[in-house]
């Protein structure tokens, strides 16, 4: 009796230790990289981007924030995106060394000094100033070693469909976060959805959905650079750190 006894203590925790080891789909990997590999080789795109997000209300507990973002990229240094929804309507102007946050709601505007590339240019406003730019991450070059640095699962769940189109279906999970993605199961193998579940914080959500793909097309240079409406205000915005 104490054999057995001793064997299932055994296989109880082998059982446990190896469902703490990281899981790595070879083919989640592959998928992650042919994304990246495509959005890296564009030199122009746009989308729409639907996005909820659980946000805590002290009386109601979690309550739907909603928004929509069109977004313009050119290039290494050239970004502009128009914003509407439950957090107000605002737009976004970045030219290769400045960028401009417009409210539409109060017809005001700050202006910030930016890096000359796109990826540094987020990664500093988002440090200095607390802003953030929804699914930024899908464009860093280095997406699939940062998913590997984070995610100790990361795993193909089969094809699925996201509003009518065949999709792969991919997990990336750690102790604190849940994501899933799905990319258009094409030649272009692009990001159609993701959601983003916070463990440790109530099950909290944040969901996004793309939609209205352009790949390279032909932007002005003038959409990405600002011109102040009549009588819009030219307000000071401070950095979070000094």
């Amino acid at each position: 009796m104490k054999k057995v006894l001793l064997f299932f203590i055994g296989l109880t925790f082998l059982l446990s230790t190896l469902a703490q080891e990281p899981r790595v789909d070879t083919v989640a990997v592959m998928i992650i990289d042919r994304m990246a590999s495509v959005i890296g080789e564009l030199t122009s795109c746009s989308f729409t981007l639907n996005t909820s997000m659980d946000v805590k209300d002290p009386d109601f507990g979690l309550i739907k924030q909603t928004w929509t973002d069109e977004v313009y990229l050119g290039g290494p240094d050239k970004m502009y995106s128009n914003t509407h929804g439950d957090k107000g309507h605002r737009g976004f102007w970045y030219n290769g060394w400045r960028a401009i946050i417009y409210s539409f709601d109060e017809n005001n505007f700050a202006a910030i000094e930016a890096p000359d590339d796109l990826i540094a240019m987020i990664d500093t406003i988002n440090k200095n100033y607390g802003i953030e730019f929804p699914a930024a991450d899908f464009f860093y070059p280095t997406f699939t070693d940062d998913i590997l640095a984070n995610y100790d699962t990361v795993i193909f769940l089969g094809k699925k469909k996201v509003f009518g189109q065949e999709c792969f279906h991919i997990l990336a999970s750690n102790p604190a976060i849940s994501v899933q993605m799905w990319f258009s199961a094409d030649a272009f193998t692009l990001p159609q959805k993701f959601v983003i579940l916070y463990k440790k914080e109530g099950n909290r959500q944040y969901e996004a959905t793309f939609s209205n793909w352009q790949l390279n097309p032909e932007i002005p240079a003038s959409v990405f650079e600002f011109t102040p409406p009549p009588a819009a205000r030219k307000v000071s915005i401070l950095p979070r750190f000094k």
